[in-house]
């Protein structure tokens, strides 16, 4: 898209929906250049290819409103590295052990994710206000355990990788 369709599409989404867009818009006219792209989820069929191998979020991205990069990428390089030391010179001995560890996992991650991401974009004022409460809900002591459970635990067993000599 050029940046007058853009500018053009962000007027029509956005114009009436009162509160600070207007002067956001106001401040778009002004500019050079808008970045502007998809909030999306790719999902990788293999995460290693000859000696190359993906982790962090080029691997298995779970959400850019989950806030788990970073802790997700060193699980997984931390497992990544055990494997390598575990399978020697193996390179895809280890890539494949590192995979099979960790995709059900994230796999399952990336589910849950996609499955509440419109929890955080409600598309009615109702929806957002709701949001808006559960959120300030989710701050007092158990209530985030209670309602949401395993879903904000990460059940993943990490290998003890001590005994392999590097």
């Amino acid at each position: 898209m050029t940046t007058p369709e853009i500018r053009e599409l962000l007027r029509e989404e956005f114009g009436d929906v009162g509160w600070e867009a207007r002067n956001i818009l106001a401040t778009m006219e002004g500019v050079d250049d808008i970045y502007f792209d998809r909030m999306s989820q790719i999902r990788m069929p293999c995460w290693h290819k000859g000696r190359v191998a993906l982790v962090g979020d080029s691997a298995a991205a779970v959400s850019l409103l989950a806030g788990e990069g970073t802790g997700l990428a060193l699980v997984e390089a931390y497992i990544l590295a055990g494997e390598i030391a575990r399978a020697g010179s193996d390179y895809k001995r280890a890539f494949e052990g590192y995979e099979q560890r960790l995709r059900p996992f994230l796999k399952n991650k990336q589910e849950t994710s996609a499955g509440s991401a419109s929890t955080f974009v409600p598309s009615t004022e109702l929806g957002v206000w709701t949001r808006n409460q559960a959120t300030k809900l989710l701050g007092i002591p158990g209530v985030a355990s209670f309602f949401i459970g395993r879903s904000l635990r990460d059940d993943l067993d990490l290998p003890d990788y001590d005994d392999q000599r590097v």
